[in-house]
């Protein structure tokens, strides 16, 4: 085993105004078997600046810029080469650790599963934690080991799955065991998809005899309202967990059973209800054909479809769904 039991692997671009707090919350809680790799993608801002700060403090805090932007799937993959971890916690360069997460892993990672998945706490812009908490799993799970390679046990999981935080979408609840990870090389399919991770976790987890342990606790807070991909506007946001999603359930997913139990998640992710405002704000037809071909993909039923069109017609109803989307989610 190598000296370092946990390496932090942060890819970055232009968060020079968070990533120093991300720092902090790992350096203050950081031991000698824990280093931190910070992958910049060619940042214009003054984030080598405030990595370098840190440095001082902090001598297994190792910078690397990269000669240009690789996206998040490329520059993460590369970040991870550059590590030296048994494990590597994928972490967001805005987003903090709870104190005690990683004394919290530190343990965890002994019985020597391949991935660990914790929650998070979700907050504002601010780190100020919101009232209501989305767990990934169902609330009657906790601490459960799961076996990919079982369909039955891939099945339970699925089923369970309350998000697509469930599917790897959020990468700081993310620690993997980092000689399974590179078992499963970078895939080009999936460059610039924003879930090349996803494929390369699922793939090593469905081998025999490799595991995933599901941590209940909430070891992260995670900074919302801090969505890097919304300003290429509200329907392509969810075209990306369309769109990549249903890629990877076509490549990872030949069995029907499994295949339909993994779209289904989708469905609790974007429930139906709050989906005539992504109709409401689509002007273009061509587009909006786009996305009701990937939702009727997923199984939304033909009346949630009538639901959808029909009232996302309606600029009352749209305007009560983000008012209702907003007491549930403060």
């Amino acid at each position: 085993m190598s000296d370092v039991r946990l390496s932090f692997c942060i890819p970055t671009y232009n968060f020079g105004a968070f990533i120093g707090e991300t720092l902090e919350s790992i350096i203050t809680q950081a031991g000698d078997e824990v280093e931190i790799i910070v992958g910049d993608g060619a940042s214009t801002d003054n984030t080598q600046q405030v990595v370098r700060g840190y440095q001082s403090s902090f001598p297994r805090l190792f910078y690397y810029r990269f000669e240009e932007k690789g996206g998040i799937d490329l520059d993460l993959a590369k970040t991870v080469e550059l590590s030296r971890g048994d494990y590597c916690w994928l972490m967001s360069s805005d987003d903090v650790l709870r104190p005690g997460a990683i004394q919290c892993v530190l343990e965890e990672i002994k019985l020597g599963h391949d991935v660990y998945l914790c929650n998070r706490t979700v907050c504002d812009r601010n780190l100020r934690p919101k009232r209501y908490s989305n767990l990934w799993l169902s609330n009657r799970m906790s601490g459960r080991v799961f076996y990919f390679s079982d369909k039955p046990d891939l099945l339970d999981y699925l089923n369970a799955s309350q998000s697509i935080g469930a599917l790897f979408s959020y990468v700081s609840s993310i620690v993997v065991r980092r000689n399974k990870w590179n078992e499963i090389g970078y895939d080009v399919r999936f460059g610039r998809s924003n879930y090349a991770h996803v494929f390369r976790l699922f793939s090593f987890l469905q081998i025999s005899g490799t595991s995933l342990k599901y941590i209940k606790k909430q070891l992260v807070l995670f900074r919302g309202d801090n969505d890097s991909f919304r300003d290429k506007g509200y329907a392509n946001r969810f075209l990306i967990d369309f769109d990549g999603y249903r890629h990877l359930g076509e490549c990872l997913f030949p069995d029907e059973d499994v295949r339909n139990a993994f779209k289904a998640v989708m469905r609790r992710e974007h429930k139906y209800y709050f989906l005539p405002r992504l109709k409401s704000e689509v002007d273009d037809e061509l587009k909006w054909n786009e996305l009701e071909k990937s939702l009727s993909y997923y199984g939304y039923s033909s009346w949630e479809m009538f639901f959808i069109n029909r009232l996302g017609a309606s600029q009352i109803f749209v305007g009560m769904a983000r008012s209702l989307k907003r007491l549930l989610r403060i």
